[in-house]
């Protein structure tokens, strides 16, 4: 008998020593480009997958709460609630002005958050607090000052801890290149705030929004260190083209990054993915895809056409659909762009041209498969709610991730 325990014993030591070696195999793997494991992107070759095993990241705005009932969630694996601000001494923003809630907070406090909180619970989904800053100068004196950090981080679990969320997502979007003393303090409350979550609660996932641009320019996001602190790192590969862009241009473009071309971009989605996971294993990275296009007033119906100052604005799904069957339009057409592999529409009413660039289920089954080649941790949406009432969309997700 006591052999046997002892052959036993051994038997499961072996086993943890050889998940241990390999855990810390992985984490020492080298960084590859996962433009290195394409070589085609026109027939992207079918890969093996296990259903199942990838992240489906939703943003949930709080603008589209009045839609929580409508949402398609079943598909999700982390629903994060966008979300809770901050003022500049790490205190919660819960008024814009005296008597005023902030909307974020008021309807993290509704009853609409409340239901659909207790639903995503039931399904067995992760329920993600997401902790915004989007002012400069709000970053920058909320993370240079360590009792404002303190402060930011006490807030912040707080609110974790009673609406019993089960992680957080940091998005902190500093439209500008900050100094080097910023960007030290930003990983330091990224750090501290992540290891506070944790001793809470230990099964506490931390994600980090990051721009798409944010490895070839000085970001607030230093991402060899960042990536060792959070649990996922989501790429927001959209807004390649705003509404304040001087031409009509695809919002998530898979590639088109020039080379020879002049109907080519500067920048693009696999390039992008590359050159971040040159800092950051690709397993932890989630690759943000938008639910929504943008709009313009246009000079011609060219593609990457001029626009119109302050024309640009954003297009849901819905508004899109619309379009289609709108008789009071003429001249419409639809066009897939083979080099963006994006698909983008014009038409013209009342004497004006106009153009849509978006995402629909071609293009997102693309980006679905570059997920899976390039090993990628899963997707983000932004935002549930745009997509409304069709679910075109959810099924290329369903059938492809």
């Amino acid at each position: 008998m006591g052999k046997k325990i002892l052959l036993l014993f051994s038997l499961l030591a072996a086993i943890y020593l050889s998940l241990s070696l390999y855990q810390l195999w992985q984490e020492n793997l080298p960084l590859v480009s996962p433009i290195d494991l394409i070589e085609s992107l026109r027939e992207l070759a079918p890969t093996y997958r296990k259903p199942g095993n990838k992240f489906v990241f939703g943003f949930l705005p709080f603008w589209n709460m009045k839609d929580s009932t409508k949402l398609y969630v079943h598909s999700l694996t982390h629903l994060a609630y966008f979300g809770i601000d901050l003022n500049e001494d790490g205190s919660l923003k819960k008024y814009d002005k005296p008597r005023e809630k902030e909307p974020g907070w008021s309807k993290l406090n509704s009853t609409d958050f409340t239901i659909l909180a207790h639903q995503i619970k039931l399904l067995g989904k992760k329920l993600i607090l997401v902790v915004r800053a989007m002012d400069t100068n709000q970053i920058e004196n909320l993370v240079n000052s360590q009792a404002n950090r303190t402060t930011a981080i006490d807030s912040i679990l707080a609110v974790v801890n009673d609406k019993q969320f089960d992680g957080l997502n940091i998005d902190f979007e500093y439209m500008g290149f900050p100094s080097q003393v910023t960007r030290d303090n930003f990983t330091t409350f990224v750090k501290d705030l992540t290891q506070s979550c944790k001793n809470q609660n230990q099964k506490c996932e931390v994600s980090l929004d990051i721009l798409a641009d944010s490895a070839i320019k000085e970001r607030l996001y230093d991402l060899s260190s960042l990536g060792k602190i959070v649990d996922q790192i989501i790429v927001m590969a959209y807004d390649f083209y705003r509404p304040s862009s001087t031409q009509s241009g695809p919002v998530s473009p898979l590639r088109g990054k020039c080379t020879n071309s002049d109907k080519c971009l500067d920048y693009d989605v696999i390039t992008s993915i590359g050159d971040i996971t040159k800092s950051i294993p690709a397993y932890k990275i989630l690759l943000g895809v938008p639910f929504y296009g943008y709009e313009w007033q246009t000079v011609d119906n060219q593609f990457l056409a001029r626009t119109y100052p302050k024309t640009g604005q954003i297009a849901t799904y819905k508004r899109i659909q619309g379009l289609m069957s709108d008789d009071t339009i003429s001249s419409f057409s639809a066009t897939w762009s083979g080099t963006t592999f994006t698909p983008y529409l014009s038409y013209t009413k009342d004497g004006n041209t106009y153009q849509i660039h978006y995402e629909d289920e071609n293009s997102l089954k693309l980006k679905i498969e570059f997920v899976h080649q390039a090993k990628l941790a899963g997707l983000a949406i932004w935002a549930l709610g745009y997509e409304l009432p069709y679910t075109n969309l959810w099924q290329a997700i369903d059938y492809n991730l």
